[in-house]
């Protein structure tokens, strides 16, 4: 399938400018519930917004002009922690992951309450850009990028909208082209179903706010990111107002909630179907100028727009020959040269759109050359202190000769680690898998942050090692209390159980609750607690209460944890901390330790076992 370069080019730049456009819109009402009645910028801006939904895909662009091809998730987790100064959400998770050598997918899946959230989804388009008229090979850069820091609903949905975007370079149908998105993402998915139900009740009513109020009763979630709603009402905004561009964003914009994202997203979409189409009233406004968050580091970017938009054309014809594209953007190198009859574009019909979007949420890719490594994690990430887990090396060779390959492996102190044994050779293209058994310390040890696996190769004679995170449990006391503690602190029985916890968030009994655990903060600071449970909760730090909630509707979010946290101000070293939790209905308590000044996790808290003697 031909594509005539200077048609490819107005597409992309339609995408930007639409994309800057709708976040610049809906910037300023993020996060509002809505419904919303903005026909135009309220307030008028004098450039356009800076928005991650912009700032991210400008990394990666620039990530992958420097490392070149092929676009794999290690290299995308690497700039992300090079590039990028900004936490919120799936954001900081990932960042922490990454930090403790927890390397995507298992990045973007361990540990982490916001697997659904939009941060993904919202960088979809340099993907449609670098892949335009090839849905497949777009779902698949897709991939490796949403799985640093989402699972599951978070990747689907960035995998539809790249299908959707990179399909919408040739086809402009929209319901053959939700239909070819659809089919890219497992159908009983909560964004397939949201996506579906909202184009079955526009057909039936006809009215937005009627469909608005179905997708909230339906699939409204207390993190107003999600991805379910969000895509909805981009999806909604689309059916009502198109072909209007203004009409189109102001809808999905007032639908309220991840508003920057809607109206970005949307925006993207209608520059890429009809660059024209984006009325210069929208475009005035804001300029030309590409402006980026200040949390965007060490990066040197274009100055403006069309000249991003340069870079991402010049990518995009070594992305379509690398990997082998049935699609050819011709007549690059003379833009100003008169458009070649064009062959009819023709799309995959959607049964042959590529169905494999299983990302294995404990799996790690660690390395990528001289040969691929891949460590799979036992099936909940973290390790039990004292019990031995099973885990698998997968290696392959890349490369175009045999590699001949001796592997030791280790751990940190205190850890008990099988190495594989006897060298081996991997032809071009082979692969092999060694199961490995590892038991960390016992429980009453510390459990440090950082707890390496280091990788010790030599192939074919050269030295070479990786290191990978290997994370612990965290261990709680629980007990259960007669009745409901008022103001003093629970006393921490002889016999209280010991909890294991594969992360921050732990069931709930239906009973009244404590929980108590032994935290080292590294350095003193303002600590911001967070304490998230769907009841009445009360938080003692070192037996003095530090807070309380009756368990108002909020998400795991330090940025906006309402009365579900409190800064206070530490001095470094260990601190108990005991939590009560009312009885009521099972659900789950969240317990985080972020910075007060920079929301982000402190990454370097260690955790013990508390124990009554130590009080």
């Amino acid at each position: 399938m031909n594509l005539s370069f200077c048609t490819y080019r107005e597409k992309v730049l339609g995408c930007w400018l639409g994309k800057a456009v709708g976040g610049t819109l809906g910037g300023p009402y993020e996060g509002q519930d809505g419904p919303l009645n903005l026909r135009f910028y309220k307030p008028v801006p004098k450039e356009m917004l800076p928005n991650d939904d912009l700032d991210l895909q400008v990394v990666w662009l620039e990530t992958i002009r420097r490392c070149g091809l092929p676009v794999d998730r290690r290299t995308l987790a690497d700039a992300w922690l090079r590039h990028l100064q900004c936490w919120p959400d799936e954001y900081g998770v990932a960042c922490r992951n990454l930090t403790h050598g927890i390397y995507p997918p298992a990045s973007g899946a361990f540990d982490n309450s916001f697997t659904a959230g939009m941060g993904s989804a919202i960088r979809s388009e340099i993907w449609a850009c670098l892949a335009p008229g090839d849905p497949e090979l777009a779902a698949s850069l897709a991939r490796e990028d949403a799985c640093v820091d989402h699972a599951g609903e978070g990747i689907h949905a960035e995998v539809f909208l790249a299908t959707l975007e990179s399909a919408a370079f040739v086809e402009t149908d929209i319901q053959k082209l939700l239909d070819l998105a659809l089919a890219a993402i497992p159908g009983e998915s909560r964004v397939a179903r949201a996506i579906s139900d909202t184009r079955d009740w526009w057909a039936a009513s006809l009215d937005w706010q009627q469909v608005r109020k179905e997708v909230l009763f339906k699939y409204g979630s207390p993190n107003f990111t999600d991805v379910a709603q969000n895509l909805a009402f981009t999806v909604l905004g689309w059916l009502a107002g198109a072909p209007d561009f203004g009409a189109a964003i102001c809808t999905a914009v007032n639908c309220g909630k991840d508003t920057d994202c809607t109206g970005a997203t949307l925006g993207a979409l209608l520059g890429i179907l009809d660059p024209k189409g984006i009325p210069a009233k929208w475009l005035k406004p804001i300029g030309r100028d590409l402006v980026l968050s200040p949390c965007i580091t060490s990066l040197t970017s274009a100055a403006t727009l069309d000249e991003f938009t340069d870079r991402v054309a010049a990518l995009a014809l070594d992305v379509l020959d690398y990997y082998g594209s049935s699609v050819c953007l011709v007549d690059a190198h003379d833009p100003s040269a008169e458009e070649p009859p064009m062959a009819s574009p023709r799309l995959p019909t959607a049964d042959a759109v590529a169905l494999d979007n299983v990302v294995a949420p404990n799996e790690a890719l660690i390395a990528t050359e001289p040969l691929v490594v891949n460590l799979v994690y036992p099936r909940d990430i973290a390790f039990v202190p004292g019990e031995m887990q099973d885990c698998q090396i997968a290696v392959s060779n890349p490369g175009d000769d045999t590699a001949h390959v001796e592997l030791s492996l280790r751990g940190g102190d205190g850890w008990d680690v099988e190495s594989p044994g006897q060298p081996f050779d991997l032809a071009p293209g082979e692969s092999t898998v060694f199961m490995l058994s590892i038991t960390p310390p016992p429980a009453r040890a510390v459990r440090t942050c950082w707890n390496p696996l280091r990788l010790r190769f030599t192939v074919n004679g050269l030295p070479w090692t990786l290191t990978a995170g290997l994370p612990l449990t965290i261990p709680w006391r629980r007990w259960e209390l007669d009745e409901w503690p008022e103001a003093r602190c629970p006393d921490l029985p002889a016999n209280a159980g010991i909890c294991e916890v594969p992360g921050h968030t732990q069931p709930l009994p239906e009973g009244v609750t404590a929980f108590a655990t032994d935290v080292k903060i590294p350095a003193r600071k303002t600590v911001r607690i967070l304490a998230l449970a769907p009841r009445p909760t009360k938080v003692w730090l070192d037996y003095e209460l530090a807070f309380s909630h009756d368990a108002p509707p909020a998400v795991p979010a330090f940025h906006r944890c309402g009365t579900t946290g409190k800064d206070v101000y530490l001095h470094a070293g260990w601190h108990r901390v005991i939590i009560a939790v009312e009885h009521g209905d099972p659900g789950e308590l969240f317990f985080g330790l972020g910075d007060g000044e920079t929301w982000d996790w402190i990454r370097h808290v260690e955790w013990r076992l508390p124990c009554e003697e130590e009080e």
